[in-house]
């Protein structure tokens, strides 16, 4: 082996094909509408996975590990791969009326993003998807 990293003159000891990286397409979130029993987050495409449901574990922020505070019972939903556009990034807590209290954002980080919403009391839900939109209805 020659020197710094060579075989011999011109001749190099790293391969220069790389392997073909699929890309990931993340939802960026655009806004959040806050109605009386029902939440819809617009995003730039749909999320490629949604999960939702109540949870009685003690909210936090997913990066730094605080204590988020939200007043009701807590529903969380979370969107993979997915983030917060700029445009909306300052929003951290919206109030509510009706069933839905407020929300606070719990995720951020790494494509995962998460919401916490703090309802009157535990109801049913339905969690709808139409296009770049995913409603929760509180019923």
């Amino acid at each position: 082996m020659g020197g710094y990293g060579t075989f011999g003159p011109g001749v190099s000891g790293i391969c220069a094909s790389l392997p073909t990286v699929a890309t990931i397409a993340i939802a960026m979130l655009l806004s959040i509408h806050v109605g009386a029993n029902s939440v819809t987050f617009t995003f730039t495409a749909p999320p490629a996975t949604v999960q939702a449901s109540y949870t009685t574990k003690p909210l936090v922020q997913c990066a730094s590990g605080l204590p988020v505070v939200v007043r009701g019972v807590h529903f969380v939903i979370r969107f993979r791969p997915a983030r917060t556009a700029l445009s909306f990034a300052k929003q951290r807590r919206l109030k509510g009326t009706g069933a839905v209290h407020e929300l606070a954002k719990t995720c951020d980080f790494e494509a995962d993003l998460a919401w916490a919403v703090g309802v009157d009391k535990r109801r049913p839900y339905n969690v709808t998807r139409k296009g770049a939109r995913v409603t929760v209805v509180f019923g």
